[in-house]
């Protein structure tokens, strides 16, 4: 199962530094102070996106949606797996959790059983979603020619712990080995510093290769130390003007893991200009995220009618007008999502809060990224978060097993009716108090507005 990573907190100390800055009387804004907050079907974690992208800045991702909203592969690929696992489909008003994490769409769905909870995941293309595994062997089982054992990794480990003064991994060394879903293995290594002076002190350096011998994850390493492909690819895409780095440089290549991509970036100097080159594992020129904005009306019929779809889902009573604003995020791997925000009413009150619906350029629904552009750890689960019936339980089995007999489709549709109506209530009551402490400040501001002006009229009076 998903372990959902929660960022609330990280993401309200974010909010409150921003609109502390809005008050002009040092007063600061009580709408940050809510810890979790929260989406038509469940509570959502997450925090910015690449570039400020993402749930923090446009207002609340749709997610849950109802499992007959989802693309024909998705609802196919979780009847497959609920059906393999001897449970009932699910029902048509299931609510499904939306993520996208390590440039991987996800649909989970929970089936409650009795005594059992299990939860379905999939990728846009119906395929079963698991989390990594994550095993523990030892040095002396990954550089020997055993069963486990990875020669070019374990080169590149030792290379990269030469050059960054660390001490030299011992037959006993622990070696974390971590496989994705996919099928991909990277092995770290946590390595002391040789010397208890310089960059790196006496704390633990973690060195993180894959099993062809790149350098994976969030690392800045010198261009010496950098497989002999990427070295090739970053020196031919050299400015005009600049020095190609000759292969003992120790110059700074910056690691980073994004959207499931591994990129590897330097900077070169000519006269008054810098310009960083970026390249993936294949040496091929890769851009990292970024976003840019675009319209309604400009958009493909699919992509435009599935934006309808769920805005019209998440509450929204407006017909999208060809001028309305869409922010366009490309992601590392080449997927592009585009994202738009409506207005929601809250209950039966006037009130109304945000909404953003994303979908990606094949017209599947979908969530911005977790985390920010350049780490390699965004969680795992996506930006939907931990739903009220969806998520937020910290599993350990598989994603696609349960425990004994299934769940009917009725107990399926009173859990995800149930998420939805409890995070409906908790919406309305974090609106409630986001009005209450406007009017607190509204009223301070007045009363503040009113001293001055009092004694603006007692100091022209004195000076007459």
């Amino acid at each position: 199962m998903f372990r959902f990573i929660k960022h609330e907190r990280q993401n309200t100390r974010r909010g409150r530094s921003r609109q502390a800055g809005r008050v002009g009387f040092g007063l600061e804004i009580l709408e940050g102070r809510q810890l979790m907050s929260a989406s038509l079907g469940g509570f959502h974690g997450g925090g910015p996106g690449p570039e400020g992208f993402g749930p923090g800045g446009q207002g609340h991702q749709l997610s849950p949606i109802e499992f007959s909203q989802l693309p024909a592969a998705v609802q196919t690929g979780l009847d497959m797996l609920a059906t393999n696992d001897g449970l009932a489909d699910p029902a048509a008003t299931a609510a499904v959790t939306l993520g996208n994490v390590n440039g991987i769409e996800t649909y989970s769905v929970t089936i409650n059983g009795t005594g059992t909870v299990a939860r379905l995941t999939v990728d846009a293309s119906g395929a079963a979603v698991t989390a990594p595994t994550v095993a523990t062997s030892t040095w002396d089982a990954l550089s020997g020619t055993s069963t486990g054992s990875n020669a070019t990794a374990a080169s590149e480990i030792t290379s990269i712990a030469t050059a960054l003064g660390l001490t030299a991994p011992t037959s006993t060394t622990s070696v974390k080995v971590t496989t994705a879903s996919d099928g991909t293995t990277t092995y770290s290594v946590t390595l002391d510093s040789s010397s208890t002076t310089g960059r790196y002190g006496s704390r633990g350096t973690t060195i993180t290769v894959d099993s062809s011998g790149n350098p994976v994850g969030n690392q800045v390493l010198p261009f010496s130390v950098i497989p002999t492909t990427i070295q090739t690819a970053l020196n031919a895409n050299v400015p005009s003007g600049a020095t190609a780095l000759t292969t003992d440089s120790t110059q700074s290549v910056r690691v980073q893991t994004v959207d499931g991509v591994a990129l590897y970036s330097t900077t070169f100097n000519t006269s008054g200009t810098q310009t960083t080159v970026t390249v993936n594992a294949a040496g091929t020129l890769t851009s990292l995220p970024s976003t840019s904005s675009t319209t309604y009306g400009d958009l493909s019929s699919t992509v435009q009618a599935e934006l309808q779809t769920l805005a019209t889902a998440g509450g929204s009573t407006e017909t999208l007008a060809s001028d309305q604003a869409v922010t366009v995020l490309n992601e590392a791997n080449g997927t592009t999502i585009y994202s738009l925000s409506v207005d929601v009413a809250v209950g039966s009150s006037t009130m109304t809060r945000s909404l953003t619906v994303s979908v990606d350029a094949n017209g599947n629904p979908t969530v911005t990224p977790v985390g920010a552009a350049g780490g390699d750890d965004r969680g795992f689960g996506g930006g939907g978060g931990g739903g009220i019936a969806c998520g937020g339980m910290d599993d350990d089995s598989s994603s696609s097993s349960s425990s004994s007999s299934s769940a009917s489709s009725t107990t399926a549709s009173s859990a995800s009716t149930a998420a939805v109506s409890a995070a409906k209530k908790a919406s309305t009551k974090a609106v409630t108090s986001k009005a209450k402490a406007k009017a607190v400040v509204k009223t301070v501001k007045a009363k503040v507005k009113k001293a001055i002006k009092k004694l603006a009229s007692k100091v022209k009076t004195t000076t007459a």
